[in-house]
């Protein structure tokens, strides 16, 4: 049987698709495909880096790859999930139809909200505290998604 692939996508720098991916690699153990895709390329926080080093897991600085280039390269993922956020009302209808443009025609669309750690503020300890929240919410979404395609999790 092959295997399901998933593309989680962020607006911004990919900070939340990269940490996705991760956690599904780490938790599914290669039984899902999973990628990590962004609009604006940036690099990723030391922040992210680091909340996501305390469960284990070695995120790149680098960005994922952009969702226009994976196009132009005909990627086909069985899943999209767009990590967006509340407050941009007006940003993530556009950018779940520009997804639903370049990938609906295999693969199903969801939409997370998810906040962006670039928009944490305060002493480090406390926008720390942020980022592990994000971390763990993106990893209880995946835990779920897993669920719900019928790949239970593994203890990470």
């Amino acid at each position: 049987m092959e295997r399901k692939k998933v593309l989680f996508v962020c607006a911004r720098h990919g900070a939340r698709s990269r940490m996705a991916e991760a956690i599904v690699k780490k938790i599914a153990f290669g039984r899902i495909e999973a990628y990590s895709s962004c609009f604006d390329p940036w690099k990723i926080s030391q922040l992210t880096i680091d909340v996501m080093r305390e469960m284990g897991i070695e995120l790149p600085a680098e960005s994922p790859k952009p969702i226009y280039k994976r196009y132009k390269e005909r990627d086909i993922f069985d899943y999209v999930i767009f990590l967006c956020y509340n407050v941009s009302k007006e940003q993530c209808p556009l950018f779940k139809r520009t997804i639903d443009i370049l990938f609906a025609r295999k693969a199903k669309t969801v939409i997370w909200s998810i906040p962006d750690s670039t928009k944490l503020s305060g002493p480090e300890e406390k926008r720390k505290v942020g980022a592990r929240k994000i971390r763990d919410k993106i990893k209880s979404k995946v835990v779920s998604f897993l669920s719900q395609i019928g790949i239970g999790a593994m203890a990470a």
